[in-house]
């Protein structure tokens, strides 16, 4: 399963980042998010 976000996220320094490491930096973000809502989840159903 392919899901797309259109997500806009500013970084703090002024240094040039490659599109590439933006798109990881994003991606593992973004999968940090879901997995801490998928733990969520699972604990609301479990109680």
């Amino acid at each position: 399963m392919e899901v797309v976000y259109n997500v806009k996220y500013k970084f703090k320094t002024n240094e040039s980042i490659t599109e590439e490491k933006i798109k990881n930096i994003l991606n593992t973000k973004l999968l940090n998010v879901i997995m801490i809502l998928e733990n969520q989840a699972s604990i609301l159903k479990k109680s």
